[in-house]
């Protein structure tokens, strides 16, 4: 037996969008490079030791192994000389050959360090923002952060895609793909998008768990969804906004935090994850 009754729940039509490495993506365009392609790194305070990356291409992420964010003296080369760091390289640990420094420099020496530009990113938030009304109401747009931001296309997909026989699945579908092309021609940079029949969660898990790794950046979780793929989260900080003081209180209801959450039996500890999803389902609702 469910824990919801979902004929019981309120659905909508949303598009959860993400600007792909958003910072880097703008300056890769402003240089006329490509986003997907170039190895570019965004660093606050680059003339110091400690200089903060804020934002990398998804290039500089494979090529280096490194996260979004990070401190220059992490990277495994030294940015003004652009030569192998061994001091760097020996205090994160990481296995030395001699190919995997001709690997690191080869890169090292086609890799854009850039500063931030915030003035420009809010521009290009705000060019963004106004692709999302060609497609809903102002009243519907979301914005979640910056780069992110949730978009209820319930009254616009028969608007778009009008009585041809469609699901609305199919049709949130198409209007999505036609956001993420309105956004590259107009601005060179590329969008993934989390979509739901649902609710706002739904899409946004959509977006962080399957999107991401999809060739077309796109996914849709649905109410139908939630056993097959919701309760087959493994680690529980992939739940969208559970940090850790939120798992350590969690472990205490079972006995393995990282195994899937279906194979947990205790009817508390679900109860406890359907509560924090409401209210989670809340705050998204009224980001806007």
């Amino acid at each position: 037996m469910g824990y919801i009754d979902y004929s019981k729940e309120p659905t909508s039509d949303i598009a959860f969008v993400d600007m792909k490495s958003f910072y880097a993506s703008v300056e890769c365009v402003e240089r006329g490079l490509d986003p997907l392609t170039t190895s570019l790194c965004v660093m606050s305070g680059a003339n110091h030791s400690a200089g903060l990356i804020l934002a990398s291409s998804p290039t500089f992420k494979k090529v280096f192994g490194k996260s979004n964010v990070g401190r220059k003296y992490e990277l495994p080369f030294d940015i003004e000389t652009r030569r192998f760091s061994f001091e760097n390289a020996k205090r994160q640990g990481l296995v030395i050959s001699k190919e995997y420094v001709a690997h690191v420099e080869k890169w090292a020496q086609q890799t854009y360090i850039v500063p931030p530009r915030m003035d420009l990113y809010i521009q290009k938030n705000l060019a963004i923002q106004k692709v999302f009304q060609n497609y809903t109401s102002p009243q519907e747009i979301f914005p979640y952060s910056i780069d992110e931001g949730f978009l209820d296309l319930t009254g616009s997909l028969n608007y778009f895609y009008p009585g041809d026989g469609s699901s609305r699945k199919q049709k949130l579908d198409w209007v999505s793909r036609d956001i993420q092309r309105a956004i590259f021609h107009q601005l060179g940079l590329y969008a993934t998008v989390g979509m739901s029949n649902s609710n706002p969660l739904l899409a946004k898990l959509a977006l962080d768990l399957e999107a991401k790794r999809n060739q077309n950046m796109r996914a849709n979780w649905s109410y139908n969804d939630v056993e097959s793929k919701v309760w087959a989260i493994k680690n529980l900080t992939d739940f969208l906004g559970n940090r850790k003081t939120n798992c350590q209180s969690f472990r205490k209801d079972r006995d393995s935090l990282y195994s899937p959450i279906s194979q947990c039996e205790s009817r508390p500890f679900k109860k406890r994850v359907w509560c924090y999803w409401s209210s989670v389902m809340v705050s998204c609702k009224r980001s806007g």
